[in-house]
């Protein structure tokens, strides 16, 4: 189908090729060959009298135009992303056939994922679900429609697009079970005096709550070790002195994994608030809210359990 004389069949090329700036990459994201794509670009190319793509040195960039283009197209593929899903609200789940993508922390993936694909098998088991780990480029996913959920932290969530709070956590710390220089607590001289371990996340290590609120206050504490998941912070303070700042929920898991001691925080870090968000366009998509109905069901049923 043409409009205007363009081969609509080509929006879904140039989308990919405006987002990867690659040919390679994107045949790969739409599962074409290499020549197709590149047939794909040359007659986009030769449509709008623009390279699109050039090469500059060992990488391909947009042209300007391209640039331009690159809003107003992703927008146009989420409008009708949003039209081709709907459907009559009464959907026969066990029949639903559908890919749906979260981008979260591994605390998220570990304590509330989990719940959720046993909690939605059971009805709709032909969902399937594409859990991302968290990274810098978060708010990204979510503007462009890369993701169908985020669930992140309140503090930074988009003021774009719908959002709902599912669950908090309290923040508590993790030592080795052999180290015996504590008692039943840690002082916050004793605290800030130890060699800690801290998860960061992607290139731009982006940093967790507990950094932020500490750096805010200025409390210093002397940082030994960096690693880029939650779930990487109990395992490297076994075998040593140091000590790991984790959700509770959290800790609590990791101690049934690892010889740990847990500890009440004696830094007042605020409750870590942990919401969904989906992109503004899909909030009539049965499916989608058929999904966070449940997403918000586990999410109750945490805080039922621990009281959070």
């Amino acid at each position: 189908m043409r409009l205007n004389k363009f081969d609509l069949n080509n929006i879904v090329c140039l989308d990919a090729l405006l987002a990867e700036k690659s040919i390679t990459r994107a045949a790969d994201r739409l599962f074409l060959s290499r020549p197709a794509m590149s047939n794909a670009l040359a007659r986009l190319r030769e449509y709008f009298n623009d390279e699109i793509l050039t090469q500059v040195g060992k990488t391909m960039v947009l042209t300007p135009f391209a640039q331009s283009l690159q809003v107003p197209v992703r927008d146009l593929l989420l409008r009708m992303q949003a039209i081709t899903s709907a459907s009559p609200s009464n959907i026969d789940l066990a029949t639903v056939d559908r890919r749906l993508s979260v981008t979260c922390s591994d605390y998220v993936a570990s304590i509330f994922i989990p719940l959720v694909l046993a909690h939605i098998y059971k009805r709709a088991p032909g969902i399937a679900f594409d859990i991302r780990p968290f990274s810098g480029r978060f708010l990204e996913e979510i503007e462009s429609g890369e993701v169908d959920f985020l669930i992140t932290s309140d503090t930074v969530i988009s003021d774009e697009h719908p959002s709902e709070r599912l669950f908090t956590d309290t923040f508590s710390c993790v030592i080795w079970d052999e180290n015996k220089k504590f008692g039943d607590s840690i002082r916050l001289e004793e605290y800030l005096g130890l060699g800690h371990v801290v998860a960061q996340w992607g290139l731009g290590r982006v940093k967790a709550l507990d950094e932020h609120f500490l750096r805010e206050h200025n409390l210093n504490r002397r940082i030994e070790t960096w690693v880029s998941t939650f779930t990487q912070i109990p395992q490297c303070v076994v075998g040593t002195d140091r000590v790991g700042t984790l959700p509770t929920r959290l800790a609590r898991w990791a101690a049934q994994r690892w010889p740990l001691r847990i500890f009440e925080c004696p830094v007042p870090i605020p409750p870590l608030v942990e919401m969904m968000q989906w992109h503004a366009y899909q909030q009539s998509d049965p499916v989608q809210t058929w999904v966070r109905e449940q997403f918000r069901h586990i999410g109750s049923v945490l805080t039922t359990q621990d009281g959070n």
